[in-house]
Formats: structure tokens, C-alpha cells, sequence
């Protein structure tokens, strides 16, 4: 059951923290100068409550609670020698009445883009926009966990690490998880359709690590022994599927949204014009089939879009770091140490998620983002 009940002024930070939502500022229509100015905030809702002809109203869902969280974990373990195991799981939880986003006041099925700023055309005659938190998300997920370790022996430990799952979900977060997905449903008449592959979803995840101490001169005796002892090399590397992300449309000609996208960002998507399974190729391999014309933007005739959520994917993580480390002995209880890091060793470049609105020439530009380079940090280090 939904309530309306007085806009009270404890409500007031709440509503700052959603004026803030820095996602959400970059998909509105319209934003405040300062979205992080508390004074000029706090100045104009003063000027709101104080004004009787203004009704002002917070909904409520009387059923508000904490979501629902189920988890069931399986494992089996398989020592072969005395440092080395393997490790074979499976991981799934269920998620139900997790917080959603809703648009609790839609406009009608019907009412043109003309009209449907009107407040007369919505489901709550001279209500306007209302954007509603409620437990109506649900969420599933499948993995199965793999993982090798060698233990520290002989101056060398390792481990890797493999995930293979499956995420799906109605929406992954109240406020926009990125510029590439909305956290409303396209129709709100029909939010069930938003069903799909969760924003956090990667179906594939290998991870490793090791440490080795090069097993020359250890006692480091000698000029020989100082130069070439104590020499230690590591590694941490992880190579990760992309994140998903939606097409949006740019525009909402039908008005299904009309006014709250003004609060979370336009989440009309376009129709689809291929029968290429999208979700399944690389950002290069969709602008290499027809980019932008693979999608048709929806006009004023189609109240929302028929291409899916979340059925792009961004390019994966592929992250290599290598250090190498000397300790040098200068006497019983004193060592000094040089090291160098090497975050990001390949420098391969994480671009993350690109421009997704099919009618900008940017579509899929993720090249115009910096991505990222090789770091080498150099430290010198005097132990006593």
C-alpha cells in the first residue's frame, strides 16, 4: 500500500542526497547550478514549505522493510600435497524485495508528448512527478567458484582463481549505476520487462597472484652474494568480463516519462533493427556491423522501445601488476630494501562503460575516455 503523507523537514536531507546523485544530474533534463549548494537548497525548499498554495506531499510505502537475502554455497576441497589445493564451489542467492526505483505517478498509455506534462494526464489527476522507493526488486545469481593455491613453500606461493556466473535482476540500484543505465523502468506499466542481466553481472572472472624468492644467494655472503641475493619478483593479475549497459533512445517523444526523467535520467530505449545477438559481441565488433544503425530511435507513435536492458557489454578488465623487489643485509638486524611496482605492466587501457544514446555521434566512442596507463613506482626503504 502506497501513502501520501506532509513533506516533513527530516525528509530534507534525503532529498539533498538525491540532488546530489551525480549520475543522475548528468542524465536530467534539468539540474540545479550547484547540486552539492546546501544553502541554496535549503533557501528554496524554505520557499516551498512556506507557501501555502504549494501542496507538498513524500510517499510512503507502507511496506518498506529491509529486502530479502537467501544464500546456498557448496564446496569440495582437494589437498594433493601438503601446500596445494583445489577448491571447486557453487555460490547462488536470491535476492527478493530489494529497493527499486518507480515512477509512482505515470503518465496515462494515451497521452500525447504535447499533454503529458499535464498533470491531469496522470494515473494521480494534479499530482505531479513522484518518484517512489519500494520493495519491488528481485535479483538471482548462479557461480561456480574455482580456485588453486600453493601454499608459501621453498620461498614461492600462488594462487588463481576462476568465477563463472550469471546475475540477472530488475534494477541494480536506486540511483544510477552509470551513464548507461537508468535506474527506472522504461514502462511503468510493465517494469517485469526490465528483467535482465544485472548491471554487476560478469559472466567470467580469473584472478592469480604469486610470489617468488629467486633461490640464488640467500645467505648473501660476498660482494656476489649482496648483489645477487635477496632478489624477490610478484604478480597480480585479473582478467574480467565488462560491464553491461543499455541503449537508450536520447528523447522521450511519447512522454512516458515525462518530468521524472527530469529526477533520474531518461531511460526510453530505441527499437532494435538487427538480429545480431548484441550482448555476445565487443564494442569493436558492434561498430564494425553498422554501429548507430543498428538501432532505430522510437517517435511520438511508440510509447517505449523494444531493445532490452543491460544488452550491450563494455570491453573487460585485462590488469597485470608485476613487482620486483631487492633486500640488500647490512648486518644482523638492518636491511635496505629498493622496490619497484608496476601497476597496470601490459598498460592496457579499461575504458569502462561508453556514451550509450544511439542518436549521439558518440555512440560507442569509448576511445574519447582516458582508460588509463602504466604506473612505476620506485621506493627505497631502511630497515632496522
Amino acid at each position: 500500500m502506497i501513502a501520501l503523507r506532509p513533506l516533513r523537514d527530516a525528509d530534507l536531507p534525503t532529498l539533498f542526497e538525491f540532488q546530489r546523485d551525480p549520475v543522475a544530474c548528468h542524465m536530467a533534463a534539468f539540474t540545479h547550478a550547484d547540486p552539492d549548494d546546501r544553502a541554496a537548497f535549503d533557501a528554496h525548499w524554505a520557499r516551498i514549505l512556506s507557501n501555502p498554495g504549494i501542496v507538498n506531499r513524500t510517499i510512503v510505502d507502507e511496506n518498506f522493510h529491509m529486502p530479502t537475502y537467501d544464500s546456498v554455497s557448496l564446496e569440495i576441497q582437494r589437498e594433493f600435497t601438503r601446500d596445494l589445493v583445489l577448491r571447486v564451489g557453487y555460490v547462488g542467492t536470491k535476492g527478493t524485495g530489494l529497493f527499486e526505483s518507480v515512477d509512482a505517478n505515470p503518465t496515462l498509455v494515451g497521452c500525447t508528448a504535447a499533454n503529458a506534462g499535464n498533470n491531469f494526464c496522470r494515473s494521480i489527476p494534479n499530482q505531479g512527478p513522484t518518484r517512489l522507493r519500494t520493495n519491488s526488486g528481485m535479483s538471482i545469481y548462479h557461480s561456480l567458484q574455482t580456485s588453486l593455491e600453493k601454499r608459501l613453500s621453498s620461498g614461492f606461493s600462488a594462487g588463481v582463481h576462476y568465477t563463472y556466473s550469471t546475475f540477472i535482476d530488475t534494477m541494480s540500484e536506486i540511483f544510477n549505476v552509470s551513464a548507461g543505465e537508468i535506474a527506472v523502468a522504461q514502462d511503468s506499466y510493465n517494469r517485469r520487462s526490465d528483467r535482465a542481466r544485472s548491471s554487476f553481472d560478469r559472466p567470467h572472472r580469473l584472478s592469480g597472484n604469486f610470489v617468488y624468492e629467486l633461490p640464488y644467494f640467500r645467505d648473501q655472503k660476498g660482494f656476489t652474494g649482496h648483489v645477487l641475493g635477496g632478489w624477490q619478483i610478484n604478480s597480480f593479475f585479473t582478467l574480467q568480463s565488462g560491464s553491461p549497459f543499455t541503449p537508450l533512445n536520447g528523447s522521450d517523444p511519447a512522454g512516458a516519462l515525462a518530468s521524472i526523467s527530469s529526477l533520474v535520467g531518461n531511460a526510453i530505449r530505441p527499437n532494435l533493427n538487427t538480429t545480431l545477438d548484441l550482448s555476445g559481441m565487443s564494442v569493436e565488433e558492434i561498430l564494425q556491423a553498422g554501429g548507430r544503425s543498428l538501432f532505430t530511435p522510437i517517435t511520438a507513435a511508440q510509447r517505449v522501445g523494444i531493445a532490452g536492458r543491460n544488452i550491450l557489454r563494455s570491453d573487460g578488465i585485462n590488469n597485470i601488476d608485476f613487482g620486483l623487489l631487492k633486500n640488500t643485509r647490512l648486518g644482523e638486524n638492518q636491511r635496505l630494501q629498493l622496490r619497484a611496482d608496476f601497476f597496470n605492466f601490459t598498460n592496457s587501457r579499461d575504458f569502462g562503460i561508453p556514451n550509450s544514446t544511439v542518436t549521439s555521434a558518440n555512440f560507442l566512442n569509448q576511445w574519447g575516455t582516458d582508460g588509463g596507463n602504466r604506473r612505476i613506482v620506485v621506493g627505497l626503504r631502511y630497515v632496522f
